[in-house]
């Protein structure tokens, strides 16, 4: 009976090593490609994504050449990145990675994510969702725009009118404006003037 609990405690202990060992050799989520000092780090900020759902979605539901894709949050990028100062840079800037609204009128409560995602043939871009959450709690997508992009990184923010405004940095005029078109029945991109 006590060899069969030192083997136990034996097995414990080497599946242990063994999954110390794996998470310490996985990438980190955001590895930076350049020097901080001389540019911004969402510009030079490389991401792996790797999860194979979106808020329960699997992957290659959202697109088929899909094998991971990770929305987004700030608790996987080091805090160093986001903060300056001790000031919340992205929330200073009234930008998040994800946005909850009605962005089609209806009285359906909706969220925008923000994310990165990796095809199955190795290439990765940025990806924005729009889901609806019904009352049976299973997310339903409504709209995706997808990019291949070696500069992953997005933010959103409601803009006017029930507009969602889509930026590929925190501190530049280059943003994009979502908007839902009555007559098409669909989330379109608008013009830039038409945005905030």
């Amino acid at each position: 009976m006590l060899g069969l609990i030192v083997r136990s405690m034996a097995g414990v202990a080497c599946a242990i090593a063994l999954t110390t060992t794996q998470a310490a050799a996985q990438q980190a989520f955001v590895t930076l490609k350049g020097d901080l000092k001389k540019e911004v780090w969402w510009l030079i900020a490389d991401f792996h994504p790797f999860t194979t759902e979106v808020r329960g979605i699997p992957a290659n539901q959202i697109r088929k050449s899909w094998c991971k894709a990770t929305e987004f949050r700030k608790d996987l990028i080091p805090k160093e990145l986001l903060f300056e100062g001790g000031v919340d840079v992205m929330q200073s800037a009234g930008m998040s990675f994800a946005v909850e609204g009605r962005f089609d009128g209806t009285a359906a409560r909706q969220v925008a994510v923000v994310g990165v995602f990796q095809e199955c043939g190795g290439p990765k871009g940025r990806f924005i969702l729009i889901l609806d959450h019904p009352a049976d709690g299973k997310p339903k997508i409504r709209f995706v725009n997808a990019v291949r992009t070696g500069r992953q990184f997005g933010a959103l923010r409601k803009g006017k009118g029930g507009t969602l405004v889509a930026s590929a940095c925190m501190e530049c005029d280059d943003s994009s404006v979502l908007k839902w078109d009555r007559k098409k029945r669909k989330f379109d991109w608008v013009p830039q003037a038409d945005d905030l």
